[in-house]
């Protein structure tokens, strides 16, 4: 690692100066931050004149607690909330204290303010709930922009949510669903676009993994989650490159300061793969430092579906994660770590060796090789690993504020093929990613009613192919250095808030591989462009919003789309810089086109909330200039047979949609909810379909809640169907029977499908039903879900391996968490 780690610093001093530049740029920044501190306190100190205020709402239902009591800890000082929740405090000597919060039948909360930070929001929670009240101290929205569509997952949906991959968990928002590689590598796809077209922010460091592949999942535990935020928007002048889909913002929960010893632990246990999974969390939090702990784990074996086993489909996964929070005034300072380490198995069954082998795959089931139930993971399976560093701060001042942070990745990721041998046990891909991320962030004073942030950012990446595969890399090395800058602003004219942001990004990358005869070629890349988005959120009365966001998004191409080379998954694969007119070799970018993608999207959303009653309903067109896409090229013959291969191209593509949600407060007991996702997509230039687009789904809920049930309190249960459609939008298919009859006469047979064909139809719709309930007693609360409760048989589009398997069958999950 060490090695890496120099090369990577090697290189950056050598050909980028900026880059001492940069560094050299925070560390002066940091050094003022002392005399700014003096020359920035409050005048009103020294005559008790100070103020502050905030708002007191409930947890679970966002709604206003009037009248709460808020009282300054160790004094007589406190004052009553208003009819909407919210309170003032006058006459304040000091520039920090502590706040006691309370409210009758819900959990007090001690919270320490200083007059630096924002006015808080303090979310109580109802003493029989499990979920503890907490402080948000938010400077600015997840996206930075008032214009931009975001909705979240809060804490108590991902409490009753443990044991779903991220992605599962996301599509219970309007707007998302799932790609999936078999039944354990699931990500999310927003408004039709996945993987390196959708940013995920964990913990304010932007996700760096080998996210170019469908079946590479993100390596985050949503178990060790707060809450979840997902932007539908082109919101890339926060966050950078890539968000052509959208941002989902991973929050894990942050230690709080003046907060007693105290944890919960969970174990979850469920039928299908007869799995068992564990959490624990503690936390401690004094006047100026605070820390939290995480860990859990999954020991999982086969799946099954309703009519037989699901050989190779275990899974092991163990996370860990610790943050530190030291507080000094105007100064916060955090430390997080996290560690995640998993490894999954993929179907055994899904493994071809040549056309006859798929042919035969896809008109026979159950899969071959397919055994009675195991714990044991054998090829092919991946392993994947990543470390999460993360070091930053903020500096408030009287009217501004500073936020820095250093980020640290360092992601492992092995893919292990059947193979002959002792090759059989070494990885066919083995790969190590090592990211540097700095960052710098200014809230700038308010200049009248104009608010806005000013930004820089800079990333250096070092991706390696370790030794040891025997295979010919799938991808070359290459080193990344990303810089960006960026300025946000927002007016406020009368209700209406305008935004506009403006970026701008350079990459420069260094790539060193091999050509088809083994012989080093090195390239020299540069991308550059310019990110813009403007927009306005506008209040029709007091219980209606209208958003409009148009946005200018960018990104270039990842290097799988670049330099891709040989059999991967079920083709044989060559990125853009690999083929050219008929010919496979590398070529530069002046031999061959290879141009960033482009985003023009127009995101509207109409949101209401009104006695009971809550919509949102959002409307979106996306213009991808330059969109890359593989698309068969010819039929080709190897040791193993014969076999299709695959090039990368681009073209203009056009998505658009509709998706929201309605939720209806029917009484003190029943609640219900429908949330729906409509997307219709094609290729703009040849007036073609493309694969693997999500199909259009609708789900209702139906939920009953009552606070006692004799002994035990907060008693919930909830029953929620769903459709997902069959997709219309599919291309031609092509079966293997037919490329086999071809006889190696790929001319013809494409013919009809030049730009795209399946090799199998889309599957029917189908209609499921989950089941799911919970119920307190003391500390303790129990649940029970069941999922697939018709033991429905079914395959889904996006599901790479529905070729091979039917979906899981039948799942109990049973769960019991433990509040101390």
């Amino acid at each position: 690692m060490k090695e890496y780690i120099g090369t990577t610093i090697s290189w950056m001093f050598k050909k980028n100066r900026l880059f001492v530049s940069m560094l050299g740029f925070i560390l002066l920044v940091l050094a003022a931050l002392p005399l700014a501190a003096q020359q920035q306190k409050p005048k009103c100190i020294t005559d008790c004149s100070c103020d502050m205020a905030g708002r007191v709402v409930d947890q679970l239902t966002q709604e206003p607690l009037p009248f709460a009591t808020v009282q300054l800890k160790g004094s007589s000082v406190g004052t009553i909330a208003d009819d909407e929740g919210v309170f003032h405090l006058h006459n304040l000597c000091d520039d920090e204290f502590d706040l006691v919060v309370s409210f009758v039948g819900y959990k007090p909360v001690t919270h320490h303010h200083d007059l630096y930070h924002n006015d808080p929001v303090i979310y109580l929670s109802p003493e029989e709930a499990q979920l503890e009240s907490i402080v948000v101290e938010g400077r600015q929205m997840e996206s930075g922009m008032a214009s931009v569509t975001a909705t979240t997952i809060g804490p108590e949906e991902l409490e009753n949510s443990q044991g779903e991959r991220l992605g599962n968990l996301l599509s219970r928002l309007s707007g998302v669903t799932t790609l999936s590689t078999g039944q354990n590598v699931v990500k999310p796809v927003i408004h039709g676009l996945h993987s390196s077209r959708i940013l995920i922010i964990n913990n304010g460091i932007r996700h760096e993994s080998q996210n170019w592949g469908a079946e590479h999942a993100p390596e985050i535990d949503p178990s060790q989650v707060s809450n979840i935020s997902l932007i539908k928007g082109a919101a890339s002048v926060k966050y950078g490159p890539g968000a052509l889909g959208g941002v989902i913002v991973v929050n894990p929960p942050q230690p709080q300061l003046t907060a007693p010893l105290s944890g919960r632990a969970g174990l979850r246990l469920q039928s299908n793969g007869r799995a068992a999974g564990g959490t624990l969390l503690l936390q401690e939090g004094y006047s100026n430092f605070a820390w939290l702990a995480q860990a859990s784990g999954l020991f999982q074996g086969d799946l099954h579906t309703p009519d037989y086993n699901l050989t190779n489909t275990g899974a092991r996964e163990l996370s860990f994660s610790a943050g530190a929070l030291y507080h000094r005034r105007q100064l916060d300072l955090r430390a997080h770590y996290s560690y995640f380490q998993q490894k999954l198995g993929i179907l055994r069954g899904s493994v071809v060796g040549s056309l006859n082998d798929l042919a035969f795959a896809i008109n026979n089931e159950p899969p071959a090789y397919t055994s009675g139930f195991s714990y044991n993971i054998n090829t092919p399976n991946q392993e994947v690993l990543h470390h999460l560093l993360k070091l930053d701060g903020s500096y408030t001042f009287h009217n501004s504020s500073l936020d820095f942070q250093y980020g640290f990745q360092l992601n492992e990721r092995q893919e292990y093929d059947v193979r002959r041998g002792t090759n059989n046990q070494l990885p066919s891909i083995n790969l190590q990613l090592l990211t540097h991320s700095f960052e710098a962030d200014w809230n700038h004073p308010a200049i009248g009613n104009l608010k806005g942030s000013a930004g820089v950012q800079l990333q250096l990446q070092d991706n390696n192919n370790i030794a040891g595969t025997n295979t010919t890399p799938f991808l070359p090395n290459y080193n990344n250095l990303n810089l960006g800058a960026y300025l946000a602003e927002s007016i406020q004219a009368g209700e209406t808030i305008f935004d506009l942001g403006v970026r701008f990004d350079i990459q420069q990358s260094s790539v060193r591989g091999r050509d088809q005869n083994q012989d080093i070629f090195r390239h020299e890349l540069n991308y550059s462009s310019i990110t813009a988005s403007t927009g306005f959120l506008k209040p029709m009365n007091n219980w209606s919003t209208i958003q409009s966001n148009l946005g200018l998004a960018w990104r270039p191409p990842n290097m799988a789309e670049l330099y891709s080379y040989g059999k991967h998954e079920t083709v044989i694969e060559y990125g853009l810089l690999r083929f050219h007119e008929g010919v496979s070799g590398v070529f530069s970018q002046a031999e061959r086109a290879a141009n960033s993608e482009l985003s023009y999207k127009w995101v509207n959303t109409y949101s209401y909330q009104r006695n009971g009653t809550t919509a949102e309903l959002t409307a979106y067109v996306n213009y991808l200039q330059n969109y890359i896409y593989s698309k068969p090229a010819g039929i080709t013959v190897i040791s193993r047979g014969p076999f299709p291969f695959f090039i990368y191209d681009q073209t203009n593509a056009l998505l658009a949609g509709v998706d929201g949600s309605f939720a209806l407060q029917h009484n003190n007991l029943w609640e219900s909810a429908l949330r729906f996702s409509f997307l219709y997509a094609t290729d703009v230039k040849n007036n073609e379909r493309f694969l693997g687009l999500p199909a259009n789904r609708i789900a209702y809920t139906l939920a009953y809640k009552q606070a006692r049930l004799g002994k035990f309190s907060n008693f919930t249960a909830g029953l929620e169907p769903s459709y997902t459609f069959r997709q219309y939008l599919a291309p031609p298919v092509i079966t293997p029977a037919q490329l086999l009859e071809s006889a190696g006469d790929d001319t013809e047979i494409f013919a009809t499908a030049e730009n795209g064909f399946d090799l199998m139809a889309a599957p029917e719709g189908y209609f499921l039903l989950n089941l799911a309930g919970s119920i307190e007693k003391g500390k303790l609360t129990y649940g029970l879900e069941v999922r697939n409760l018709l033991n429905t048989s079914y395959r889904d589009y996006t599901n790479r391996l529905r070729y091979f398997a039917d979906e899981p069958g039948r799942n109990f999950v049973v769960s019991v968490k433990y509040n101390f």
